[in-house]
Parts: C-alpha cells; sequence; structure tokens
C-alpha cells in the first residue's frame, strides 16, 4: 500500500498520519508492503527515517534520495524550502518541519528495507521509500507504477482526485467528512473525540479489507481516475 498525504493540517500529525503508520506497522508485521514518498515532505524530518534505515546501504540510499531532491531544486532555481503552502497554514501548520513531521509518520516506527528509484518496482517487503515529488496526482501515480495496489492518502483541507489505481481518502477531522462525504472515505478525527487509536485501527482494517473485497471508494464512485508523469524541462 502507497502511503500519501496532501492539503494537510495541524491534525494530520494528531490523527489521520499517526493512525496510516500504526496501521503500516500492522500490515509490514502480517507481511505487507507499505511505500511512503513526497520526499520533499520529508525535509526537515528526514533523519527520522535514515536512523531507521536497515543497514549501511539503505542508509546511503535514503541520504543520497533527500540530496538528490535538493539538487533537483537547486538545478531548476527553486527554492527549497518553500513549503508550508498557505493551505497548509490556514490550516494550522506554521513550519516545514511541522509539515515534514507529520508527513513521516505515516511510515510508522518499522525498519526501512528499501529505497526505490521512480517507478522502480518493488522488491523488498516492509517499509520502502520511494524518489517523487509532492504533487498529489503524480506521486499517487509513482506508487501505483511502483506496484502498489492501493493508496492511503490523508488530508485535512480536502481534495476529490482520484488515482488510476484505488485511492483512499482519509480526512483528519470531522469536520471536512462531514462536509465533503462525496470526497472522504473514512474519518481519522474521531480520535479528536471519543476513539481510541485501538479502537479506531480496528475499525480501518475492517474498512481496508471491504475496500480490498470490491468496496468502492468515493472517487471511484464518482468516475475520477486520473494519471501524472514526473517530467522535468520544456515540454512542447
Amino acid at each position: 500500500m502507497g502511503l500519501k498525504c496532501g492539503g494537510s493540517d495541524g491534525f494530520s500529525g494528531i490523527t489521520a498520519n499517526p493512525l496510516v503508520g500504526v496501521f503500516s506497522d500492522f500490515l509490514i508485521a502480517q507481511g505487507g508492503t507499505t511505500i511512503l514518498t513526497e520526499v520533499p515532505e520529508m525535509f526537515g524530518a528526514e533523519t527520522r527515517l535514515m536512523e531507521r534505515a536497515e543497514n549501511a546501504t539503505v542508509f546511503e540510499k535514503t541520504v543520497g534520495l533527500i540530496n538528490g531532491f535538493k539538487d533537483y531544486y537547486n538545478q531548476h532555481h527553486l527554492p527549497i524550502y518553500e513549503n508550508p503552502s498557505p493551505g497548509n497554514k490556514d490550516g494550522g501548520i506554521s513550519t516545514l518541519e511541522d509539515k515534514s513531521l507529520g508527513c513521516t509518520q505515516k511510515g510508522g516506527t518499522a525498519t526501512v528495507v528499501d529505497v526505490l528509484a521512480y517507478a522502480e518496482p518493488l522488491k523488498k517487503n516492509g517499509l520502502n521509500l520511494l524518489s517523487a515529488p509532492g504533487n498529489d496526482l503524480v506521486a499517487a501515480s509513482a506508487l501505483g507504477f511502483s506496484g502498489c495496489q492501493l493508496v492511503l492518502f490523508t488530508t485535512g483541507r480536502g481534495t476529490p482526485f482520484g488515482s488510476f489505481i484505488p485511492t483512499m481518502k482519509i480526512s483528519t477531522n470531522s469536520a471536512l467528512f462531514n462536509k465533503k462525504r462525496n470526497w472522504i472515505d473514512f474519518n481519522a478525527g474521531q480520535l479528536l473525540e471519543d476513539k481510541t487509536m485501538d479502537d479506531l485501527l480496528e475499525e480501518f482494517i475492517q474498512y481496508l479489507i471491504a475496500v480490498a473485497s470490491g468496496e468502492k471508494l468515493r472517487h471511484e464512485e464518482s468516475g475520477f481516475k486520473e494519471i501524472a508523469i514526473f517530467k522535468t524541462g520544456v515540454t512542447l
């Protein structure tokens, strides 16, 4: 399963991202695999991933993943740290570190077993890192290219998009879930109300089983299925 966030808010690092992280640990413990991507969203919290590298080779690949994206920004004369976005700030995120610490929580506490180039197929079970940007559709498509069968997408601001593979939208707060029922599939905002993490995790797992068994997600019901390729340079 792919791990992605977009339109993050101040609750992302408190509700939805920790829920996805706990689920990622659960899935990996059963022999499953998750992929964490959107490398620019890791800037400022990358050491939390580096220190969990399985070995020296994976550590060096993680360092190269981060530095490679910083070089990409520099080559195009773009500010590396032009983040968080206006929407993130409106939602309560104040710094890039706030956003990055929330992003990396989606990877739980598991060991990082491999680092994949853009669109490189999965080779190892466990937590993988994937080279792709923060753009929602480009990153979600990249997760599909590498072999993910489902994307877990957390959001505090909301988005109707859907990739060419099932893309489950998980709200960080109940207000978004109640307002955008045709966008959002699961409400992690319950953690701010009456649900414990253990209880919500069990509910989440049962919902995932239903989706894996054929239940359609909101974007599938609406016919939103898109694809985007990561590209650089001039396009005519």
